[in-house]
């Protein structure tokens, strides 16, 4: 039997090429872990929801008018103020800003964003070279940003773009020593293949901040400071390893077992 999963398609329902590699991370780790396969459903027919910032939308969790419980492994929220309900089966959530807005939340869920285990479902594959000496990795709203087309060109960068393939983003971020990236996911599985790395801020009020800060909240850390289209404009100049600065994740094994002992089978 399937596991009826939700994750955020976008565009990528109807065209291939507009599917965001972090939302469709969900369904090929949910079924690796799981061993079973996964077909999409909409928040009120599914039964489970895994990575993306889209724990909002449990309050579509509804079959006839009634709720019903969804399991939940390393969703998050994406706004400040915001309140879940209590009911599903909380497996894991993505950070501590995500478990203090479960009101009445039960027990202590494990933390982390699934996407820190990528390099699981990358498993026993070979990894690649290191071919770049930087990823950039802009969120889709700043592909055409033009810091980012000017930076692109530099000799030593490579441009990866978040529609393509989620095998061809794994293996690109693994082949940089070092990622600067305004997608989320970029960070995330940068951390998971322990590539140093550090938040660009490019598109101010477009993409939420509060996702940041409870991503790293996992870790106990404070979001390093983004840095703005200024730092891409420096690369030629400045060694990218003083633009990211100390590198830290601590706990990062940890937080990936318990990601995988929380997975929920059902």
């Amino acid at each position: 039997m399937a596991i009826k999963l939700y994750w955020c398609r976008g565009k990528g329902r109807s065209d291939p090429s507009q599917q965001n590699f972090g939302d469709y991370l969900s369904p090929l780790l949910v079924e690796m872990l799981a061993g079973k396969p996964v077909v999409y459903a909409p928040i009120n027919r599914a039964e489970m929801m895994a990575i993306g910032s889209i724990l909002p939308r449990e309050r579509k969790a509804k079959r006839f008018f009634l709720p019903h419980r969804l399991h939940i492994w390393g969703a998050g929220t994406d706004a400040p103020g915001l309140s879940f309900s209590a009911r599903h089966h909380y497996h894991a959530l993505r950070g501590v800003k995500s478990c203090e807005q479960v009101i009445g939340l039960r027990g202590s869920p494990a933390l982390g964003d699934p996407g820190l285990l990528a390099n699981h479902w990358w498993g026993g594959k070979a990894r690649p070279a290191k071919t770049h000496k930087v990823g950039i990795i802009p969120h889709y709203v700043d592909r055409q940003h033009p810091a980012i087309i000017d930076a692109s060109k530099q000799p030593g960068v490579l441009l990866i773009d978040v529609f393509w393939p989620v095998e061809e983003v794994l293996r690109s971020i693994q082949a940089c020593d070092f990622v600067l990236s305004s997608s989320m996911h970029g960070l995330i599985v940068a951390d998971a293949f322990e590539v140093p790395n550090r938040r660009l801020r490019l598109s101010s009020g477009l993409i939420s901040d509060f996702k940041f800060v409870d991503y790293y909240s996992a870790f106990s850390l404070n979001e390093p400071e983004p840095l703005c289209s200024s730092a891409l404009e420096r690369l030629i100049r400045q060694d990218v390893a003083e633009l990211i600065g100390e590198y830290v994740r601590p706990g990062l094994s940890g937080l990936q077992a318990g990601l995988l002992r929380s997975f929920p089978f059902f």
